[in-house]
């Protein structure tokens, strides 16, 4: 828009833009000149901080503490401690013959043989009284007894090494049968009389386990009662022991 004065033309709209300008520079001019009044009035002291770096905490590790070591207590010396050694069994001067242990009763107890009838595995029936003026082996066993098989063997050779000299071995079979019984002493080779308690001899003789064998004198006297088994040596001493006594 533009206005012309006496042949000159008035431009507006550059007039309107420069007041404008002019009051703009102005209000620029009294606001610095008010903060610059401020600022003398209030003196403020900035101070600037100083970040002063502080030490990093350094994690604690935890040192185990060692062991106290255990002081060395001496050990106490072994006292000499006497030790008794077993006495020695003094040696006989007659050596008892036979590893085989045996239980001797005494005779006391059955001081005279009991009569008996003996049904015999031969047939027939022996008594006591039948044997009468001989020395007597009379033994008890069974077919079902170990240590009665093992020295039945014995029995025979003894036998038959003293049969002429007034000995005789008679066997009795307790709590056995009669078919086991002899079959057994025939496996074995038995030659003395033989027979199966069917009357309650081994009752009479006080017979308490197998084997038993009681030795019976000439005069039906009982001289030795033996438990357990019997060998070679513990038989032959025992019947060497009766001839003496009879006199050879």
């Amino acid at each position: 828009m533009s206005l012309e004065i006496e042949g000159d033309t008035f431009n507006w709209v550059g007039l309107v833009i420069s007041v404008v300008l002019f009051g703009l520079c102005v209000g620029c001019a009294a606001n610095e000149a008010t903060v610059v009044s401020l600022a003398k009035a209030v003196e403020i002291s900035v101070t600037p901080i100083q970040l002063v770096p502080t030490s990093v905490a350094t994690p604690e590790v935890a040192v185990p503490t060692p062991a106290p070591v255990p002081s060395a207590t001496p050990e106490p010396e072994p006292t000499a401690t006497a030790t008794m050694l077993p006495t020695a069994t003094p040696v006989p001067s007659t050596p008892t013959p036979g590893p085989t242990p045996v239980t001797i009763r005494s005779a006391s107890d059955i001081p005279m043989a009991h009569d008996f009838d003996l049904a015999l595995f031969s047939g027939g029936t022996l008594t006591m009284s039948d044997l009468r003026g001989q020395i007597v082996v009379l033994n008890f066993w069974a077919s079902w007894c170990p240590p009665c098989r093992w020295e039945m063997a014995s029995f025979e050779t003894i036998y038959q090494e003293y049969r002429d000299q007034g000995v005789i071995f008679v066997g009795v079979a307790v709590s056995d049968f009669e078919e086991d019984a002899r079959e057994f002493a025939e496996m074995i080779g038995v030659t003395y009389p033989m027979g199966r308690d069917l009357s309650g001899i081994a009752r009479d003789y006080r017979v308490l386990g197998l084997p038993t064998t009681v030795f019976i004198d000439p005069e039906g006297q009982v001289t030795r009662f033996l438990k357990n088994a019997a060998n070679e040596a513990v038989l032959r001493l025992f019947i060497e022991g009766q001839i003496n006594a009879r006199g050879g």
